[in-house]
């Protein structure tokens, strides 16, 4: 029985690694924070992300456009619709309406995942649901 509490320990660990770090990387928009979060050797499995640590620090740059941090809070900005841990494994899915393109007023649910495997206390492989050819729009 030890076993199986101790594999319902990790795999709480790993759900709360992964909200941690949207909420210091993401939530905060600060790329700096990655390292506290990611291997040095991160693999994406999505083409159009880069692999490494360097690589998501540059990502998460650049979507913020060199914009200070935020102070990290306590609950995260988009509350996932789910977040599954098992294991090494934690997938996260979210909903990000997108706008109607016949009523750009009215928006429809569009649902995105991430899914990262943790190694050693840090995040070290992801895919992710979103993809270069129909990213969704972000929330201004």
């Amino acid at each position: 029985m030890t076993n199986q509490f101790q594999s319902t320990d990790q795999a709480a660990h790993n759900r709360q690694l992964v909200i941690d770090f949207y909420r210091h990387v993401f939530d905060a928009r600060n790329p700096a924070a990655v390292r506290d979060f990611v291997t040095e050797d991160y693999q994406q499995h999505s083409t159009h992300l880069p692999s490494g640590r360097a690589g998501l620090e540059a990502f998460v740059a650049e979507i913020f456009h060199g914009l200070p941090p935020l102070p990290v809070q306590p609950d995260l900005f988009m509350p996932p619709t789910l977040i599954v841990a098992e294991g090494d494994m934690v997938v996260i899915a979210g909903e990000f309406p997108q706008p109607e393109p016949e009523d750009p007023e009215r928006t429809y649910p569009f649902f995105v995942f991430d899914a990262y495997r943790v190694r050693d206390g840090k995040l070290a492989e992801h895919w992710s649901g979103i993809n270069k050819i129909a990213p969704p729009k972000h929330p201004d």
